[in-house]
Formats: structure tokens, sequence, C-alpha cells
């Protein structure tokens, strides 16, 4: 699933969970689930949302093939939204703690 430029075409976006929507509770994403994202990636854009770090993340959703999830999805939120990605670059944040 190489990334595609957000254009004209994805004017929406489609957010899924990790855990018990893309893959069983820490577990690995099946091969359908993956084909099924790829397909719909053609059509909106699509991210991932995870209360785990994306390291866990990533065992989960690369447990088949050898992308990287970040360049798998268009957006990716992980540590309950603390952490984001944007076609595989982090996005800036910044935490609430330090004001």
């Amino acid at each position: 699933m190489a990334p595609e430029p957000l254009g004209q075409t994805k004017k929406k976006l489609v957010l899924f969970d990790v855990d018990d929507t893309l893959t069983p509770a820490r577990g690995p994403v099946s091969p359908e689930i993956l084909e099924l994202l790829k397909e719909l990636r053609k059509k909106v854009a699509i991210g991932f949302v995870g209360g785990s770090d994306l390291r866990k993340i990533s065992e989960q959703l690369e447990a088949i093939g050898d992308q990287k999830v970040v360049d798998m999805f268009d957006y990716g939120f992980a540590e309950n939204g603390l952490t984001g990605y944007k076609l595989g670059q982090v996005l800036q944040s910044q935490s609430f703690i330090k004001h």
C-alpha cells in the first residue's frame, strides 16, 4: 500500500481502532483485513487509532508483509492520539502537561 497524496479524490477519512477492530486484541492482522484496507485506500484516506505505542501497534499491523505501518495508512494515531502520523511523517504534537 504505497502512500498516495491526499488530493481532491480523497475527501473522506475513515479511522479504525486497532484492537478488536482491525485485529483481535493484541493479536496480528489477517491478510483479508490488509487486502480490504488496500482496496479501501484507493477510494478514501484511511487511518488507525490505538491506545498502545507505535511499536506495539506495528507488531500487530506489520505481522504480514514488510511495509511499515505508518506507510500502510494515510494517518495514524498512537497512544490515544498523543502521537500522530500523516503519510509516514510524525505530526507535530504538544503536551498539555507543560502548560
